[in-house]
């Protein structure tokens, strides 16, 4: 009878273990959608380049009303030769304002050979209202291709 107790025992502080630490991951879980933007968004393929946007982020600046916003991105350059291309190249466009990317974030930007990737990111400051907006690519003075993004949370 003892050790029949003591399994039981031993099996409800697993079970209790089990509960806690599921919990704790869906905190955790919901946390982070609170301060990512993972949404799913649309390649969009310009000159045999596809442009993938990874994941949004955004942290507080410390400058009070302004927010960093860090976009990830993927560039496939499908093309026969090589191409160039830099976080330069994209603009931020929200309550009737165009926002440039940061010049002080660590942002990228490369030449980028046949059949390779480049990832990276491209840094915006933008006001702490700003909770939506299009993230446009620039190619010869002309917006070749458009994203509606969100802009999620500061984490």
């Amino acid at each position: 009878m003892k050790k029949s107790l003591k399994g039981m025992s031993i099996l409800l502080v697993i079970a209790a273990l089990s509960i806690t630490a599921a919990c704790s991951n869906d905190t955790n879980a919901s946390k982070k959608k609170e301060t990512t933007n993972d949404k799913e968004y649309v390649s969009k393929t310009v000159n045999n380049m596809n442009m993938k946007i990874n994941s949004i982020h955004t942290t507080d600046n410390a400058k009070g009303d302004k927010n960093m916003v860090e976009i990830k991105m993927t560039i496939d350059n499908k093309d026969s030769g090589e191409a160039s291309i830099g976080a330069g190249d994209f603009k931020i466009k929200a309550d009737k304002k165009t926002y440039d990317v940061f010049p002080q974030g660590n942002n990228f930007g490369d030449v980028i050979e046949k059949g390779k990737k480049l990832t990276g990111s491209a840094y915006f400051e933008l006001p702490k209202s700003v909770k939506e907006g299009k993230l446009i690519y620039i190619q010869n003075k002309k917006d070749a291709a458009t994203w509606d993004i969100s802009i999620p949370k500061a984490e």
